[in-house]
């Protein structure tokens, strides 16, 4: 019997930047434009201080995570077709580094670095099949993404305490419905 499978570090840099916007709170990290970006990105540990983000670098941040955010709904089983990430992908070439066994990006800047971070993160997570436990909870007012770290890979919810207990709650208020129809 195997037990939880720990989010392997390449995917926590994704999984970071996939949330930097909240559903269930509204709100978006990079709302106030490139400097919000370049400040939430210093956080991270993907950009240096100080660094200026353009407007075209912000533009592509946000297909990228939009993109990214599409494709943890596939985790789940909903259809995605993933056009629009790859169109965004191009701009993120990877090398392979036989020795040491991991991809990295070669990209011109500091922000365009940082982004492919995020980028081989995915890459690699897709190539090891880590990808296929990054899931967005299915809760319309919350699509938080989440990393299912259960044994079988088949936790549903970001957290039965909130999301699965309020879905659990609903289903059982619809079948009293129904069954006093």
């Amino acid at each position: 019997m195997s037990g939880p499978h720990p989010l392997p570090a390449e995917l926590g840099p994704v999984l970071a930047f996939v949330n930097s916007m909240d559903v269930e709170l509204g709100t978006d990290q990079w709302a106030e434009g490139p400097a919000a970006l370049a400040a939430w990105m210093t956080g991270a540990g993907l950009l240096a201080a100080g660094v200026t983000v353009t407007a075209d670098e912000f533009a592509l941040a946000g297909r990228l995570r939009a993109g990214l955010r599409e494709m943890t709904l596939a985790n789940n089983g909903v259809p995605a077709d993933g056009d629009d990430l790859a169109v965004v992908l191009r701009a993120f070439p990877l090398v392979v580094s036989p020795g040491a066994g991991t991809l990295a990006g070669t990209h011109d800047g500091p922000v365009m670095a940082g982004l492919g971070t995020v980028v081989a993160g995915y890459a690699t997570g897709l190539l090891t099949g880590a990808w296929t436990r990054m899931r967005q909870c299915p809760a319309g007012d919350c699509a938080w993404v989440f990393w299912d770290s259960s044994a079988k890979g088949t936790r549903r919810w970001c957290t039965m305490r909130v999301c699965g207990n309020r879905a659990k709650a609903r289903a059982f208020v619809e079948r009293r419905r129904a069954a006093d129809a």
